[in-house]
């Protein structure tokens, strides 16, 4: 019941940060064509626009690793897997997992040491505007983090079931 719970917030997370960044990628469009229309019928585009879209593009990306694993479309190589039964089959798929959560903590703690350093320094990007780079670099963390939850919840699901699986057959 707690698993479930918490797979449904996470879930949820999911979503608002998938709806965010469709948001960002929108923006960022509009941002572009109107920085083309101004350059070409105006000669004045608007001031930092690449910048600006640089440093929202590790959303816009990363955001999407999470929720692709949520919904099933990740790219999922079976083909030995599926041949296996089922008791082999869920030692790999844990292993997977347990290999996936781990690199994704690496990932998450190596960026954000980066993400505090960059902080820190109140590291800028080189522009027209003044536009913070820690707030790109804050990304990688965040997603990170929430691609290693999500591998988190698809081993405990597993093992529930598996479990599950097992008490039915004794």
């Amino acid at each position: 019941m707690l698993l479930k719970k918490t797979d449904d917030l996470l879930k949820a997370v999911e979503k608002v940060f998938m709806k965010c960044s469709w948001v960002m990628t929108m923006i960022i469009t509009l941002l572009i064509v109107i920085d083309v229309v101004l350059r070409f019928f105006f000669n004045r585009p608007l001031p930092a626009t690449w910048e600006i879209s640089e440093v929202a593009m590790p959303y816009i990306v990363m955001v999407g690793f999470a929720y692709t694993l949520t919904t099933n479309v990740h790219v999922n190589v079976s083909i030995v897997t599926d041949l296996l039964p089922p008791k082999v089959k869920f030692f790999f798929v844990s292993f997977r997992n347990l290999l996936s959560i781990a690199l994704c903590a690496i990932l998450t703690y190596w960026s954000w040491l980066r993400f505090v350093e960059s902080f820190r320094m109140k590291e800028e990007i080189l522009a027209a505007v003044q536009i913070p780079w820690w707030l790109g670099k804050f990304a990688m963390p965040l997603c990170f983090a929430l691609f290693g939850l999500r591998f988190i919840m698809l081993f405990l699901n597993d093992v529930s079931t598996y479990s599950s699986l097992g008490r039915r057959t004794a």
